[in-house]
């Protein structure tokens, strides 16, 4: 299997995806490590996804140690089912 295997989320229909690259051949389930990413969207979306990464550095900062992880889906008003969700994780987990 090339280590360098595609890995993608294409959401048919939708105005945005994420894909990327395993950084490393795995049999994992879950998050997988990956070496690049690629976010294709509009304006308006890059912006709501950056206001949630903002806002979830925030959360981190104030919650301390005790943060554990946020989903676009659930702070987005107009997250659609048809979008891939993005996690902020704690780094506590690595």
């Amino acid at each position: 299997m090339n280590a360098r295997l595609l890995a993608a989320l294409y959401v048919s229909g939708a105005s945005m995806r994420i894909t990327g690259y395993k950084r490393k051949d795995t049999e994992v389930e879950g998050l997988i490590e990956m070496e690049s990413i690629a976010i294709v969207a509009d304006a308006k979306k890059l912006k709501a996804i950056a206001f949630f990464l903002n806002s979830a550095a925030e959360e981190m900062e104030k919650i301390g140690s005790d943060f554990d992880h946020v989903h676009l889906m659930d702070k987005w008003s107009e997250w659609d089912e048809s979008y891939p969700d993005v996690q902020i994780v704690s780094t506590k987990y690595i």
